[in-house]
């Protein structure tokens, strides 16, 4: 899902927001946190997409709240899929699925490789 979204950035010249959306309470009533280093990104970024600026966070929040007020004004949302939903063999999961109805931007859906 990141190679895609930073493929797609660079392909429109565009910054990527890179937002990880995590359900856990926090103190301050699910209020954003700081940033945090993503090792696995800044490699994929310092060796593949030195030309893409990009900005990551952390919210606390429902993923889907969180997700959908981070694309308002976006050119394009990409959300993962496990496909882990209560659901056998459905091709979406639960985030992305109401997202499909919720997005206020285009939606791009990259499952995980198994």
């Amino acid at each position: 899902m990141l190679e895609f979204a930073l493929a797609e950035a660079r392909l429109r010249g565009a910054r990527l927001r890179a937002v990880q959306a995590t359900a856990y309470p926090h103190p301050s009533h699910f209020a954003p946190a700081g940033p945090e280093e993503s090792p696995a990104l800044k490699q994929m970024l310092g060796e593949q997409y030195p030309d893409v600026a990009v900005v990551e966070e952390t919210v606390h929040g429902h993923p889907v709240d969180v997700l959908r007020q981070a694309a308002s004004g976006a050119d394009l949302l990409v959300v993962g899929s496990h496909g882990r939903s209560m659901f056998a063999g459905m091709v979406l999961g639960s985030v992305s699925q109401e997202l499909l109805h919720q997005s206020p931007c285009p939606l791009a859906v990259v499952r995980s490789a198994r």
